[in-house]
């Protein structure tokens, strides 16, 4: 389908016109996806949250993309002068305006799978947690990728493997990426659910996913053992030489350090675990797709939770460099 894309507001491209002291404002350009080339991080945002509202959840996490970047864009390039070495662009919004939800979901699919097809990482930065779907049906579709070939990582406190028979809403994404991928790219054994909170998911979700081939690794059993935990999802998802898609549920945090994500608990990952995380996920050839969902500003204190998605995707750049 055709769809539009609107360059990111330039005040959120930050600088302090200081040449000792660069911020990511300055390194990260605005272009366009027919710009990526091969290793270009394309970030992408998705303005959306009806999905949210139909699974009975807090409006807000549409204005998420932008509050990540105002944050991400105020960082340094950090410590490692391979930093540099990185092609990191900024390509846009996709404009939501008028469409439906499906027709958003189209739309970002296709986006995606332009970015990936020119040997591009795409960075989806949400929005509702359905996002995630079309965004890994983009990977499927741009990397041309045959039955078996995918693996997924949810880094999240719910499990989102609800039935999209009443329609598409944030609890669907990994039931559809499960069910509906094109050329069965995901199976079972090759989805790994992080992070998962016992008291806020159903034990029939849990038993489906179980009963998929899944893996279900929950907050309790990662306890301070997180970088172990996640090497073994990496290792799980990306056997036999499949490409991994992860996606990042702001909502895994606690909420003392996320309070502003559509679903936040007081139990949850630190803010320095999810960097880990972050960070072995760019370290790993095999990933070739990361999103972050659910920062919902309307709820955030003090931008806390846009600055803690920031600090994930400097940890992801971060790894990007040892690769």
């Amino acid at each position: 389908m055709a769809y539009k894309i609107n360059a990111a507001a330039r005040d959120l491209f930050y600088s302090r016109n200081d040449p000792k002291d660069r911020r990511l404002g300055e390194l990260i350009g605005r272009a366009a996806i027919e710009e990526v080339t091969d290793g270009t991080v394309a970030i992408i945002g998705v303005p959306e949250d009806r999905g949210i509202t139909a699974n009975k959840g807090r409006a807000g996490a549409a204005a998420g993309p932008d509050d990540i970047r105002r944050r991400l864009y105020k960082l340094t390039p950090g410590f490692n002068s391979d930093f540099m070495k990185l092609r990191i662009i900024d390509a846009g919004n996709i404009d939501t305006k008028g469409l439906t939800l499906a027709e958003v979901h189209e739309a970002e699919t296709e986006a995606v799978a332009g970015i990936v097809s020119r040997g591009g990482i795409p960075i989806v930065l949400g929005g509702g947690h359905d996002l995630t779907y079309p965004g890994v049906a983009g990977l499927v579709k741009g990397a041309e990728i045959g039955r078996g070939g995918m693996g997924l990582i949810n880094v999240d406190a719910h499990l989102d493997v609800r039935s999209d028979e009443n329609g598409i809403n944030s609890g669907t994404s990994f039931y559809r990426a499960l069910t509906q991928l094109p050329n069965g790219a995901l199976s079972g054994d090759a989805f790994v659910e992080f992070g998962i909170q016992e008291q806020y998911n159903s034990p029939y979700y849990y038993n489906w996913v179980l009963e998929q081939g899944g893996h279900v690794v929950t907050l309790r059993e990662v306890s301070e053992r997180v970088m172990e935990f996640f090497l073994q999802a990496l290792n799980a998802a990306g056997k036999n030489g499949r490409r991994i898609a992860v996606s990042l549920d702001i909502d895994a945090v606690r909420s003392t350090e996320a309070p502003g994500a559509s679903a936040s608990n007081p139990s949850g990952l630190k803010a320095p675990e999810l960097d880990k995380i972050a960070y072995l996920a760019g370290r790993s050839v095999k990933v070739r797709y990361l999103d972050v969902m659910e920062v919902s500003p309307p709820l955030d204190e003090d931008h806390r939770t846009a600055a803690l998605a920031a600090s994930a995707l400097f940890s992801f750049f971060r790894g990007l460099c040892e690769r």
